[in-house]
């Protein structure tokens, strides 16, 4: 039955759920809330424990079980997937789903097999893998074929996925472990060295959504509350874009030399594709204002942002759980 088949981007920062018939159903933090004492006790899940980020007494311990595209936990995060579940499930004893998996770039099989017992804990058993720079093109309806391919950046917030794809497969790929959650760090050490203010991830991620902007000219600002480094007192400061657009930039420009090297191993035939067609990104931290322009800038190449572009790997995930013929030719096999 169609109204029983997901599409899950279990992702470092964040679970994306996509329901046939319905689309997107489900987007909250891959974040646990546990006691130290008794990691098995979970005592929140997704939004409500990320607003406890940084704020949390002894008795709470905030928990990612999924760090850099790799499961750190896996109780934590069978735990996890199964409340994501029962969000979009009515009857938490219905039968479970027919779940596409999108996983990372290049994926061993002993890391499938992890993904597949977090899943099986949670009492899903019938579940394909595709990986996800093929699902991310499909996602953002990009003209891919088995003759056309396409490259593709998707920045996540743990990683960010490189590659050239073809629904003949991943041609040349590669999963960096650099995503949304780098440039935070970046900002947070960029904050604290240029104004003497140290500030939290939850603050660092809101000054990123706010005002990260790779345009030279841009002129946006924000008010950031944090700790004085020097007498430890609470202190508020205005910040505007020109003053984190320098670790945005860093970021980036390493991204960027990734990309380079890897397409220097693409064949002519594909070489000559891309430059066609150019580079599409996707990934949350892809909506920097100004990414478009200035990786055309560097890369030498036409380069298209999209909006929600967090939300195209798992589009892209439900449209190849729909077609029988396309999951049978993506799915990975375990070797």
């Amino acid at each position: 039955m169609k109204n029983n088949i997901i599409a899950i981007d279990l992702g470092s920062t964040y679970t994306n759920i996509y329901k046939l018939g319905e689309g997107v159903v489900l987007m909250e933090p891959s974040v646990v809330v546990c006691d130290p004492t008794k990691r098995d006790k979970v005592k929140s899940v997704g939004a409500e424990a990320k607003r406890r980020l940084g704020k949390t007494v002894n008795a709470n311990e905030v928990r990612f079980p999924i760090w850099e595209g790799q499961i750190l936990d896996d109780k934590l995060a069978t735990q996890m997937v199964e409340v994501f579940l029962n969000k979009i499930t009515l009857n938490k004893l219905g039968f479970r789903p027919q779940v596409l998996l999108s996983v990372p770039c290049g994926i061993e099989s002993d890391e499938i097999k992890r993904f597949e017992k977090v899943l099986n804990g949670a009492n899903v058993y019938n579940i394909s893998c595709v990986e996800s720079p093929i699902l991310t093109a499909l996602g953002l309806n990009l003209p891919i074929s088995d003759s056309t391919p396409c490259f593709i950046i998707d920045v996540g917030g743990g990683t960010t996925n490189i590659a050239a794809v073809s629904l003949d497969g991943v041609i040349a790929g590669v999963n960096v472990n650099m995503g949304g959650r780098n440039i935070d760090a970046m900002i947070i050490d960029c904050i604290e060295k240029t104004f003497g203010l140290k500030i939290g991830h939850l603050t660092a991620e809101y000054v990123k959504c706010e005002i990260g902007s790779l345009y030279e000219d841009d002129a946006m600002r924000v008010d950031v509350n944090g700790r004085d480094i020097y007498t430890g007192k609470p202190r508020s400061i205005s910040i505007g874009s020109e003053d984190i657009r320098k670790p945005i930039q860093l970021f980036f420009d390493k991204i960027f030399e990734i990309t380079e090297m890897l397409m220097a191993k693409l064949s002519p035939e594909v070489s000559a594709e891309i430059r066609q067609s150019g580079i599409f990104f996707a990934g949350g931290s892809s909506k920097i204002p100004g990414l478009n322009e200035y990786a055309t800038e560097k890369l030498l190449i036409r380069s298209t942002c999209y909006e929600n572009p967090e939300n195209a790997t798992v589009s892209g995930g439900g449209i190849v759980a729909g077609d029988k013929q396309l999951l049978k030719k993506l799915k990975l096999t375990r070797k």
